[in-house]
């Protein structure tokens, strides 16, 4: 769902695409999120629960705060009673939508949200941008997407200061649904081509549309292009930690660099496809291991990281480093209930490394008795 890294499942095929932009969550993509949704939507502060208000607008701010505090059920019971009392208020649709993206079910989120563009189909940005996210189909996706662009475009006529960080993360979203829906990318290059420089002007801190990019040049074959457009992402998400510009070559000890230190503004999810893009396009991996390890030291609990590390290792021959991390990646697999696949991943790489450090071994092993043969 929009915002939400699955903690026990996994989202990483060796064999896959990257996807440039991962799940974008209103109102950014590739950004972290400052707080979490609901509280945003109540404005924080203490619970009041349905005592606050009257009516429909009172159960919608209850279900609201009670999620801002992690107090699932209650907010999703006032939400989804909302909509049950109300079937026609556009509020209620969307505000049970887009909680139900965030903390339920897909299919119960999509139908919400679609009554809710139904009820209220030229205002509110966000029932767009997730059904973009959530809908299988690329094409509906790009609809919604494209539907969710053209409001935010126009709150930004109207002087809505947020609207260019989001504005980026549409673009850069559509962008990944139409090459999805395209037969051939190149179909749908030069439309991308504008969306990625419509982002890029939006949002000129933004990491994200010069990796969308990279994604796109990839696809069309041109590594070399790709390969520049990721490293200049890069860089650029390397260098503002915690939203400030930070001077890479700034003293370690001080204490400004230290306060932002390891706190990049772009998101955990978007890293990790930093790292599978630079997999595929990067000869040398120490750019990739070094994002990985990273992540790791973020978070330990996510067994795609370990895999992707493993896999980054074998590449390049650090065969028993690999096999250790296999071996974390199929212990955290096994606590967080043994994905059947994950598990069937795992081994076919795990077999692929030992092949390889065998056959390692007999090379040194061979190029070793030919020079000691030489010596004598």
């Amino acid at each position: 769902a929009p915002g939400r890294f699955r903690d026990a499942g996994v989202f990483f095929d060796s064999s896959s695409r990257v996807s440039t932009s991962g799940a974008m969550p209103p109102p950014g993509g590739s950004k972290k999120k400052k707080g979490k949704r609901a509280k945003e939507k109540s404005g924080g502060g203490s619970s009041r629960g349905v005592g606050g208000g009257s009516g429909i607008d009172a159960l919608i701010e209850s279900g609201n705060e009670h999620l801002a505090f992690e107090r699932l059920e209650e907010g999703m019971a006032d939400l989804k009673r909302a909509c049950v009392l109300a079937p026609d208020n556009a509020d209620a649709a969307e505000a049970y939508g887009m909680a139900m993206a965030e903390f339920g079910d897909s299919v119960d989120a999509i139908a919400a949200l679609k009554r809710a563009a139904q009820l209220r189909p030229n205002e509110g940005f966000e029932k767009f941008m997730y059904l973009g996210q959530l809908l299988n189909d690329a094409a509906a996706a790009a609809t919604c997407t494209r539907q969710g662009l053209a409001i935010i475009e126009h709150q930004s006529s109207l002087g809505d200061p947020d609207a260019d960080e989001r504005i980026c993360g549409a673009c850069c979203a559509l962008v990944e649904q139409l090459i999805a829906a395209a037969d051939d990318v190149e179909d749908v290059a030069d439309e991308c081509d504008a969306l990625l420089r419509r982002a890029a002007e939006a949002d000129v801190h933004s990491a994200e549309p010069m990796q969308a990019m990279a994604s796109l040049r990839s696809l069309q074959g041109r590594t070399e292009e790709a390969l520049e457009a990721l490293r200049r992402s890069v860089a650029t998400w390397r260098s503002r930690r915690g939203g400030r510009e930070v001077d890479p070559d700034a003293d370690e000890n001080d204490d400004e660099a230290d306060e932002f230190e390891g706190e990049y503004e772009v998101s955990f999810e978007f890293r990790f496809e930093t790292a599978k893009l630079l997999l595929e396009l990067d000869e040398n991996t120490e750019e990739a291991v070094m994002v990985l390890e990273e992540l790791l030291n973020e978070r330990d609990d996510v067994v795609d990281v370990w895999h992707l590390l493993a896999l980054a290792n074998h590449g390049c021959c650090n065969f028993d480093r690999a096999l250790e991390l296999l071996d974390h990646a199929d212990a955290l697999n096994e606590k967080q209930g043994g994905d059947e696949h994950v598990a069937s991943d795992l081994m076919e790489l795990r077999s692929a490394v030992t092949e390889s450090k065998e056959r390692w071994e007999q090379d040194v092993g061979a190029d070793h008795k030919m020079g000691g043969g030489e010596d004598e």
